[in-house]
């Protein structure tokens, strides 16, 4: 974990001290009072529904050794011999602090975004690198300010490598997150939809997604989804290195002969003009596109094609994406993580790789669409015609359309349900042995209690 000294506390942050402590130095940074250890450094972060000032005491009872805070008025409840530090905002602190440690490193750091795929191209990343080097990377996908900031505090003396996963919402976040990180190898996966209710445009997110390849040093690596024209475009003033990938073109590295299985996904990956055979436990296209990228950044950083030819074959996804359970002869695919219209897609055409007898699709809305959101989810319903099943399930007000728009494209049964627990029982009466289900949507709406309902129910009726 990261170490500060109390002049380099001040040097980072420009702290006004309001009480001198006893100790020189904390031995690391922490925002939560629960997990915080002796002798660490407390920063009282705010946000609409929390404010960490009403902690200090606890801070200080569990021995935090210094703590910053920016509401001066909390001081007066701190009576331990502890170091108080004022700042205008707790959280630019945290970044400054992160950003100090994080130069403190002359190592690859690779920045990972994208409309989809990040999480699971950052973790493939970290697996691949990890058959060489001591890799330190973003947990699960804490991708905003807070979770980069802990990320990069980390880091030990020992890491070789830092990856990031840069989550937005607008214009400039990503940006604030390259100036904390300083990322010199930038990944950027694809341009969906997500968050288009905010930004306006598919232009406009390729726009914010841009920043971190517009952060990297001229010495810096590009690695651009080449099948993605507004990514592929990312590339064409930037003066560093540019490797792009795809399936579509003769790119740097390239997946070809792909083949789909009910036990994953074969292809053949030419990288560098090297090629070999990867069999991922994964199913659908897009996640050879993360495989390619996954690939190529560890390539540029000397992994052999070997080894990533192994971690691929081990690599496992998260949970609640893309999770495979069989019970009692029925395919559930629990990928409830969270929803846009391009992963809705590439999660209905993965599924057709299972065999089964039947396909059913429990979904529920997808957030942050704004303005599109009716014609998205819409699409969406039509989009799973397209594709073909035997019928949708649907969660929330928003699902309705996508009820609509599937069987307006002919999917012969469309229901919908305000409650997961209604549309539970509901498929609980219509699947059988030899049937597939796919359950998704945004992580706000709690698809995955879905999954736990059905496999409790059927383990209890021995269906």
């Amino acid at each position: 974990m990261a170490s500060f000294t109390v002049d380099e506390i001040i040097k980072a942050t420009k702290a006004e001290v309001l009480q001198k402590g006893t100790a020189g130095y904390v031995t690391a940074v922490s925002t939560d009072t629960r997990t915080i250890g002796p002798g660490e450094l407390f920063i009282a972060l705010t946000g609409d529904n929390f404010n960490g000032h009403d902690f200090l005491e606890d801070a200080v009872s569990r021995g935090a050794a210094a703590i910053i805070i920016s509401d001066k008025s909390y001081v007066k409840k701190i009576e331990n011999p502890v170091f108080v530090f004022a700042v205008s905002d707790t959280k630019k602190a945290l970044e400054q602090l992160a950003h100090f440690h994080r130069m403190r490193f002359n190592i690859p750091v690779i920045g990972v975004t994208g409309s989809n795929g990040k999480t699971t191209t950052k973790d493939m990343i970290y697996s691949l690198l990890s058959t060489h080097f001591k890799v330190c990377a973003t947990q699960k996908n804490f991708n905003n300010e807070i979770g980069l900031s802990a990320t990069l505090l980390s880091m030990t003396e020992d890491t070789e490598v830092c990856v990031v996963e840069m989550g937005m919402r607008g214009f400039g976040q990503i940006a604030e997150l390259c100036s904390v990180a300083s990322p010199n190898i930038g990944v950027v996966t694809n341009v969906g939809t997500s968050h288009i209710g905010i930004l306006g445009s598919q232009d406009n997110i390729g726009k914010a997604k841009k920043e971190l390849i517009d952060a990297l040093p001229s010495d810096g690596i590009a690695i651009l989804n080449g099948d993605d024209s507004r990514v592929s475009a990312m590339g064409d003033h930037f003066e560093g290195k540019v490797i792009k990938y795809g399936i579509n073109g003769r790119y740097t590295v390239r997946g070809n002969d792909i083949q789909y299985g009910p036990a994953g996904t074969r292809y053949v990956c030419t990288c560098f003009d090297e090629a070999f055979k990867v069999k991922l436990n994964l199913l659908g296209i897009h996640n050879v596109y993360d495989a390619l990228a996954a690939t190529a950044t560890a390539r540029v950083l000397g992994i052999s094609p070997e080894k990533i030819q192994k971690a691929l074959n081990e690599f496992h996804n998260a949970e609640q994406r893309q999770s495979v359970y069989n019970v009692h002869g029925i395919s559930i695919v629990d990928d409830s993580y969270n929803a846009n219209p391009l992963s809705m897609e590439m999660a209905f055409r993965s599924i057709r790789q299972l065999k089964g007898n039947h396909y059913f699709l429990v979904l529920g809305d997808m957030g942050e669409l704004g303005d599109f959101s009716e014609e998205l989810h819409y699409k969406t319903g039509q989009k799973a015609a397209e594709i073909g099943f035997d019928a949708v399930i649907t969660v929330g007000p928003l699902s309705r359309l996508i009820a609509r728009g599937a069987l307006a494209g002919g999917i012969p049964s469309a229901l919908s349900f305000n409650s997961c627990e209604e549309a539970a029982h509901c498929l609980m009466e219509m699947v059988r042995p030899g049937d597939v289900v796919l359950v998704k949507g945004s992580h706000y709406m709690h698809m995955e209690t879905i999954p736990a309902l059905l496999r409790g129910a059927l383990d209890r009726d021995g269906k």
